[in-house]
């Protein structure tokens, strides 16, 4: 909750390193009446995917892309003269990899 309260999200970017790190994301994103569906036919992705939410702007599934990942999409944004910010959120397994 924190995350969507501090930063200016989906302009300020937000990337999850594994997918069960973003459930509480899903539900503050508008996907809460259907979160019950995940990993179910038709249900919502039991990870971060683009084309679900404006708010997911990696699809992710393992651990350890979010770090390399959100440094090149820093870099494209300041490129771009965006002022963004872009917050990777990982777990032990990107410390330890």
């Amino acid at each position: 909750m924190a995350l969507h309260y501090v930063y200016n999200t989906p302009f300020d970017q937000l990337i999850w390193d594994v997918g069960h790190q973003a459930y509480p994301h899903k539900i503050l994103t508008g996907r809460r009446d259907k979160i019950g569906t995940i990993r179910q036919k038709g249900g919502l992705h039991p990870f971060p995917w683009r084309g679900e939410s404006e708010y997911d702007v990696l699809s992710v599934g393992h651990s350890s892309t979010s770090i390399s990942a959100g440094i090149g999409i820093a870099v494209a944004a300041e490129k771009e003269g965006k002022d963004r910010r872009t917050v990777c959120v990982i777990g032990d397994g990107a410390i330890i990899q």
